[in-house]
């Protein structure tokens, strides 16, 4: 197990498993879930544990150290990036969970995952003496079967009855059935079943208001100093998710020109030749270099906010949203534009561009990364309307 402060050491580790990682790219897809063998290695190198809190022994590297990560990961194996990056997303959020939360899940073992998911249905929630019983099914769980805790949204009530507000609360999957519903195009072998619960009952202890920890005022704040867990969390969290879709793209990007730099044409000239082709590759390569860019002037930003305790005004927590969904939406036209270059072997569902381009597409679906909503949310603030969203 790595123990380390050093960003350099993680993603130097995240490098070295480029090549292991494409030669499981496709048995990952093929078994719609995260190989346990990759499980191990993340496991080994510290992954899951650069966002969670020190006290609990995680290594709490600066904020956007996930991002990278992800993004190298992501050149081999999008599916197996899109986990780790989640898994250790979710440290982050426990630790603005209730300090006896973080207990329950990380005090006998710091090495415990959490699983997520926001969007539940049929949603029951009935308070009872000292917490509330909540039944309801909850999809897009990515990761859960390396889990043994879930975070969940439901709306609760002080009184229990129907209505209140969302709020995260921590349950035990020993608490829940896991169901494979996961067949999908797009982040295929990322396992995002569904979470169904039945009559559990989750204590007060393990419940925490969504709107607290969007305000950066989530109670893990009272045992975690850092300010990782002072940030807002809806403002940021698309940072957690991004790094996938850019280095998805950069993955095309290699494996193509490998390719056409090695292949032999048949008959006419050379495809790498051809000026049509390399103005492709390039403006392709400039469009990734600069959706890196674009996310990574915001991610120091936000550590200099961080650092000097200090809260992003509303246009810069819009903006964030803004560049993360616009840096989305410019790797997936990258990699629209390399397709054609791949021909007929394009088609096929093991080929590495195909796979990266119905990748990063998956990617800019997340609600977080949908440029109508995040574009819109910030072209209002622009224009001196309120903030559509109360919750960035």
């Amino acid at each position: 197990m790595i123990d380390t402060d050093d960003p350099d050491t993680i993603l130097e580790a995240a490098r070295a498993m480029i090549p292991a990682l494409r030669e499981r790219a496709r048995a990952t897809e093929t078994a719609r879930k995260l190989l346990p063998e990759t499980h191990e290695a993340f496991l080994k190198a510290g992954f899951y544990r650069v966002m969670q809190p020190r006290g609990f022994g995680g290594l709490e590297l600066p904020f956007g150290i996930q991002t990278e990560m992800s993004m190298e990961l992501a050149r081999a194996c999008p599916s197996s990036a899109w986990v780790v990056g989640l898994l250790a997303c979710h440290g982050w959020l426990l630790g603005m969970m209730p300090g006896e939360a973080q207990e329950e899940v990380w005090g006998d073992d710091p090495e415990t995952c959490v699983a997520t998911s926001f969007a539940g249905s049929e949603i029951a929630a009935e308070r009872a003496n000292g917490g509330y019983r909540i039944s309801g099914r909850w999809p897009f769980s990515s990761g859960v079967d390396y889990c043994r805790w879930a975070i969940l949204v439901a709306n609760l009530s002080a009184d229990g009855e129907s209505g209140g507000e969302p709020c995260y609360l921590v349950v035990p999957l020993d608490d829940c059935r896991i169901v494979d519903t996961w067949y999908a195009t797009g982040l295929a072998g990322t396992g995002s079943n569904d979470i169904v619960v039945e009559d559990a009952f989750v204590p007060d202890r393990r419940i925490a208001r969504f709107a607290a920890l969007c305000a950066g005022e989530g109670p893990g704040c009272a045992v975690n100093p850092g300010y990782l867990y002072r940030l807002p969390q809806m403002a940021v969290f698309s940072f957690n998710l991004i790094g996938v879709a850019i280095g998805a793209a950069r993955g095309a990007v290699e494996h193509l020109t490998a390719s056409l730099r090695s292949t032999s044409q048949a008959t006419g000239a050379p495809l790498a030749s051809q000026q049509s082709i390399q103005l492709r590759v390039a403006e392709s390569m400039a469009e990734i270099d600069a959706a890196h860019a674009l996310v990574d002037r915001n991610r120091r930003e936000i550590v200099a906010w961080g650092e000097a305790g200090a809260m992003p005004a509303v246009e810069e927590r819009v903006r964030y949203r803004r560049d993360n969904a616009f840096a989305a939406m410019a790797c997936c036209r990258a990699i629209e534009r390399l397709q054609p270059i791949s021909g007929g072997r394009g088609l096929s569902a093991g080929d590495p561009v195909n796979r990266a381009w119905r990748d990063a597409n998956a990617v800019a679906r997340h609600i977080a990364l949908t440029w109508d909503i995040a574009g819109a949310i910030q072209g209002a603030v622009a224009l001196g309307l309120p903030c559509p969203d109360p919750f960035v």
